[in-house]
């Protein structure tokens, strides 16, 4: 199966909000979970035939998973409900 034009480039903003939530240093421990909930992300990507691309490395974790949504967004209606309903989510904790 071939994925969508665009999931290659959200794929790759979301492995830097996993790197990036990995280097903020946390005493609570949930950019550690939130990492770990990229991860899960990228199993979707995997899923659905995607490959990473390499994107700008100069945005925090909340910019690049903004990025990642407005590039899903650009595509929105090839976009399975789980990566959408995933990203947003991930979105809206990494805002607080």
């Amino acid at each position: 199966m071939d994925a969508p034009d665009g999931l290659g480039f959200a794929w790759g903003h979301v492995r830097n909000a996993t790197a990036a939530f990995l280097a903020v240093d946390d005493p609570s421990s949930e950019c550690v979970f939130l990492a770990a909930e990229c991860l899960d992300l990228e199993g979707l990507f995997t899923e659905l035939g995607a490959a990473p691309e390499l994107v700008d490395e100069g945005l925090d974790a909340a910019g690049s998973l903004g990025r990642a949504s407005a590039l899903l967004q650009e595509i929105r209606p090839v976009v399975p409900q789980a990566v959408w309903v995933a990203v947003e989510s991930l979105r809206a904790r990494a805002a607080r």
